[in-house]
């Protein structure tokens, strides 16, 4: 499945009903890859501090940076986490962001793309979205969450072409 991008055919489609002219202008999900990625990295963070601390000599960091990815994906319930989102799909049509959680049709959700106040990429692994009245969600585990963003950015703005282009960078 493509992470970015046009619709691949080959993609499933999207649940929600689409609006008399929507069109679909792209499909994402998490990926496994990513979270790995994510885990790893604390992983590889906490045995770097710890190192530095004088805690592991060589031989322990390498036997600290496997354990400690397995103490983040189990004891942080990092892998609960992974379970819940690994069905997420995220689809941008010219008009609303659709997300629709396979298995749980209780938890989808389209928002307008004018209810989209502000985006900002989290690392390489997510794109955090803020909407009016002060909510927000994260589009986790998302490959190049920059490109998302200037995927949804494009189509708000063909969507609203005289309006000012919003800050999208400047909100915690």
């Amino acid at each position: 499945m493509n992470t970015s991008g046009p619709h691949n055919p080959s993609d499933p489609a999207p649940v929600t009903q689409f609006q008399d002219g929507e069109q679909l202008l792209g499909t994402w999900k998490p990926q496994m890859f990513l979270f790995a990625q994510r885990a790893l990295m604390l992983a590889f963070a906490t045995a770097v501090v710890l190192a530095s601390l004088g805690y592991l000599t060589l031989v322990q960091w390498l036997i600290a940076v496997p354990c400690f990815t397995v103490i983040f994906l189990i004891v942080f319930d990092d892998i609960t986490t992974w379970f819940r989102h690994r069905n997420d799909r995220w689809h941008l049509t010219n008009r609303r962001l659709i997300y629709e959680r396979v298995g749980a049709p209780e938890e989808d959700a389209a928002v307008p793309l004018a209810r989209i106040e502000w985006m900002r990429p989290w690392l390489w692994w997510a794109l955090q979205l803020g909407f009016e009245g002060g909510t927000s969600t994260a589009m986790r585990f998302v490959s190049r969450p920059r490109e998302i963003q200037s995927e949804i950015e494009a189509a708000q703005k063909a969507l609203h072409p005289d309006a000012p282009k919003q800050d999208t960078e400047s909100h915690a």
